[in-house]
């Protein structure tokens, strides 16, 4: 059921997203789309192989061993909210510590905590993905992101 769950959440965001990109320019808009359209495509297949997996005969001694009654991992329950909040904080704080300052700082609070790189890894990864998405949006694109801090 969490799966269906993070799967209906995540064709909710892509549908925002593409409600929000109604409003950029046409050559803009096409990106948030296109990102929106493939987020919903999985996001429904993820759906659909968790009905199919659910529909299929299970043999009996299989389903015995598996019982419903796993215990709930709260563990990583507690990262996926606080992942989900560091997501919502950071489109927040965009506009009031700038893109060059959010951008690097929420990059790497999950990778502080979680710490799946080594520190040069984490720190040419946050240099490379800051680098790119400005690329992308504020010199291809041309869009009016706010970069410093509002004074």
């Amino acid at each position: 059921m969490g799966q269906i769950v993070v799967a209906l959440a995540a064709i909710a965001l892509a549908l925002f997203f593409r409600s929000e990109a109604a409003a950029y320019p046409p050559t803009a808009a096409r990106l948030p789309d296109l990102l929106s359209v493939v987020i919903i495509l999985l996001a429904a297949a993820a759906i659909a192989q968790v009905v199919w997996s659910r529909l299929r005969p299970r043999p009996a001694l299989a389903e015995a061993e598996t019982g419903s009654d796993t215990p709930t991992d709260w563990r990583s329950l507690a990262l996926g909210a606080g992942f989900l909040a560091l997501i919502i904080l950071y489109a927040f704080s965009i506009t009031r510590i700038g893109y060059l300052i959010a951008t690097p700082l929420f990059l790497a609070i999950p990778l502080a905590v979680l710490r799946p790189i080594g520190l040069v890894a984490a720190v040419a990864t946050i240099a490379a993905v800051t680098a790119v998405i400005f690329g992308i949006f504020v010199w291809f694109l041309n869009l009016s992101i706010p970069l410093y801090p509002a004074l």
